[in-house]
């Protein structure tokens, strides 16, 4: 064994028996404190028509959050350990503290359950919370942001939103890491860190390793101590990496309790409690607070961008430390097809990783290493451009990711972060040789932004006439032109996202506590607001011979007259469940006389534009869009890729390429449909026969949420949730 090594691993046993002893105290700088963490409260949502939840969502959580306030204001005695802590400082609670999201009066209601505790509460949001009606506003008001960090006790806290919004898949977008990255670079490497978030880094619900991959490569240099999460109403330990993680547990259920996070003379504890005095409390993790020292990896190739052409990847990477007893291997995307050993010299490892059957594009390497104290694999983006490719053109790197999808104009495109800015990003500046291995542009475009609302658009911009319509959060619905002056800006005293309807003198959209709007296009004044949905209105109104067509999160359909808000019809999606099988994500298709729409059940089904139901259709269609004649319609499955409909709703061809289950409708343009999937491969297929005519991976495995844009010429352009917008050419 390495001696360097050998003594920093006696070293380190030796001070964790000291702290773990109490004999030797923790530095100065870091106090003793509690803390109290709770999860999965899932309370039932309070709508504008409702006295108080009813059923079993409203009797959910509330006698263990009384439970929970009362003991939170008294010293926490751990009696199997000995222990009795300070009273608690706080109190976490790490996602789903909803049901379906803060509709209405719902968060009043959580406040107001929580207000006899006395001490401060903090909240970082699950799935639950952001996939109905996001709370994403509420946060900001509250705390700053969705993502938000303090310091207390000489520790850092940082409390990050792993949820997708108005998604309910887990996300680590470029707005995440940005901020992390930021906040972190004020921390002192040494002081500890505690890092609250919903989604535990185990799950597969992330996009791949990657993902979390990249979010550890943000918080390696620091001192992350404990990673506490939620989801799976659960107690447990985890470790992913270096990271120790445990989750909370839940306020129902056979879990009913809390955990008690404490720090007493340098060493950290949690000891679950349950509620169930029968049950006793189960320590879950005991550890020094001290920095442990680890073997440093580094990768030495591939380097983030590098460009590789032929059948394999070299793998180059560097232990720090003894490497005799460690084995490590290496894969491209995580597959078992494309993966191999690496061989030890010197204390560098090296191996060739075979590139058979990579599509064209950004993938990934990733290195596994075991033998070492804590799991330290390490990940890096490359591109695969065999020769005679198609062209590829990274043309933009942004500090957010984008849900949506771009908007194509004269001189390049648009585009609508999570973090509220609308930028236009240029192309006829960038050059591209054709065909040449890992093209890139000669020089980065000059990108210009056009409006910073600073709260999150995850819907695209409608472009009428020269001028974007488009809206943000609770800022409301802006009006701005092509060269971003603001022609006005209509707060509607709700959040609103979907994609403004245009119809003749009015603007229409829908709001997230189920409102619809109508606004002067020209004034930004309100013409009417009237109430429809008890749930939220997430998706772009579909405007047509003076009838505004939707679907809300209540799980109905509705037909509303343009002119004065009135109701003309109502009726159940086609799943005929509310709430989580709603007809919300997805704008319906109007094809001749036949209203299409698919729900969150991924039932297809159509509908004649009284309302009348005239049956299924299909399974597993997870989004539709219109064809560019508007004959028919284009449908996204889950596991059984695009179709093409006719009128009738008659499938014309299917091809099997895989999608997924974003609600990203195929789009149509110079004879050919593009689709891509929620790992980010791009497939162009012949619109007249479903011909695959080529695929191309534009994200390396990251979710792309966003919708594609195609011009008249056929180049495609793909924004994503790592902040990437590309541009492949037909």
């Amino acid at each position: 064994m390495n001696k360097m090594y050998r003594w920093k691993a006696v070293c380190g046993f030796v001070l964790a028996a000291l702290f773990t002893s109490g004999l030797l105290a923790a530095p100065p700088a870091v106090e003793n404190f509690c803390i109290l963490h709770i999860s999965d409260l899932h309370i039932g949502p309070l709508t504008r028509t409702a006295k108080m939840p009813t059923g079993e969502e409203g009797a959910r959580s509330t006698a263990a959050i009384a439970w929970i306030c009362k003991e939170a204001q008294q010293p926490q005695k751990l009696d199997s350990l000995g222990i009795t802590t300070p009273p608690p400082a706080f109190v976490i609670a790490t996602g789903d503290v909803t049901e379906y999201g803060v509709i209405d009066r719902t968060w009043q209601h959580l406040e107001s359950l929580f207000k006899p505790m006395g001490i401060p509460f903090y909240v970082t949001p699950g799935n639950h919370d952001n996939t109905w009606t996001a709370m994403t506003a509420i946060l900001r008001k509250r705390y700053g942001g969705d993502h938000y960090s303090f310091d207390k006790f000489g520790c850092h806290f940082v409390c990050v939103d792993s949820a997708g919004i108005q998604e309910p898949l887990p996300c680590l977008e470029a707005r995440t890491l940005h901020w992390l990255r930021e906040d972190l670079a004020r921390v002192p490497k040494d002081r500890p860190v505690f890092i609250f978030q919903h989604h535990p880094l185990s799950t597969t619900e992330f996009s791949t390793p990657f993902e979390q991959l990249r979010f550890l490569e943000v918080l390696r240099e620091h001192n992350v101590v404990l990673l506490l999460m939620g989801h799976g109403h659960g107690v447990s330990k985890q470790r992913w990496n270096t990271v120790d993680s445990v989750m909370g547990g839940s306020t129902f259920g056979p879990n009913t309790g809390y955990s008690i996070i404490s720090v007493m003379d340098g060493v950290l504890r949690v000891v679950y409690r349950y509620q169930d005095e029968k049950k006793p409390m189960q320590k879950v993790l005991e550890k020094p607070i001290a920095r442990p020292e680890y073997p440093g990896i580094e990768l030495l190739r591939p380097k983030a961008g590098w460009v590789s052409s032929g059948t394999a990847v070299p793998v180059i990477v560097r232990l720090d430390g003894e490497a005799s007893q460690v084995k490590m291997t290496a894969d491209i995307d995580a597959s078992k097809e494309n993966q191999g050993p690496l061989q030890l010299r010197d204390r560098v490892y090296s191996g060739m990783i075979p590139t058979r059957g990579l599509l064209p594009g950004r993938h990934f390497v990733q290195v596994k290493a075991e033998g070492l104290p804590g799991e330290s694999n390490r990940a890096v983006e490359f591109i695969y451009q065999p020769s005679g490719a198609k062209a590829y053109l990274p043309i933009a790197e942004l500090t957010a990711g984008m849900k949506a999808g771009p908007l194509v104009v004269d001189s390049g495109c648009i585009v609508a972060t999570t973090d509220g800015r609308v930028i236009h990003v240029p192309t006829s500046e960038v050059s591209l040789a054709k065909g040449a291995v890992g093209a890139r542009p000669a020089k980065k475009p000059a990108l210009r932004t056009l409006c910073d609302t600073k709260v999150e658009i995850i819907h695209s911009p409608a472009l009428v006439d020269g001028t974007l319509y488009f809206s943000a959060a609770e800022e409301g619905v802006f009006s701005i032109g092509l060269d971003g002056k603001l022609n006005w800006k209509r707060p509607v005293g709700a959040v609103v996202y979907g994609t403004p309807a245009i119809m003749g003198d009015a603007v229409y959209v829908g709001d997230m506590q189920g409102f619809v709007h109508s606004i002067d296009r020209k004034t930004g004044k309100l013409n009417w607001s009237k109430p429809h949905a008890l749930f939220s209105i997430e998706m772009p109104l579909v405007a047509k011979d003076g009838v505004l067509y939707f679907g809300a999160w209540d799980g109905f359909l509705y037909a509303v007259n343009a002119a004065d808000g009135s109701l003309k019809w109502k009726q159940p999606g086609p799943t005929r469940k509310s709430r989580y099988h709603a007809p919300a994500d997805c704008s319906p298709v109007i094809v001749g006389d036949t209203l299409f729409v698919t729900d969150r059940g991924y039932l297809l089904g159509a509908y004649t534009l009284d309302g009348k139901y005239k049956g299924d259709i299909a399974n597993n269609i997870a989004a539709i869009g219109p064809t560019a004649d508007g004959k028919g319609f284009y449908a996204r499955g889950l596991s059984n890729g695009i179709t093409r409909y006719n009128a009738e709703g008659k499938a014309v061809w299917t091809q099997k390429v895989a999608m997924g289950r974003f609600p990203c409708p195929p789009v149509e343009a110079a004879g050919r449909v593009y689709a891509c999937s929620n790992k980010g491969v791009l497939n162009a297929l012949d619109a007249a026969t479903g011909e695959v005519l080529w695929q191309y991976q534009v994200a390396p495995q990251l979710h792309v949420m966003a919708p594609v844009a195609a011009d008249a010429e056929g180049n495609v352009y793909v924004a994503g949730m790592d902040g990437t917008v590309t541009v492949v050419r037909n």
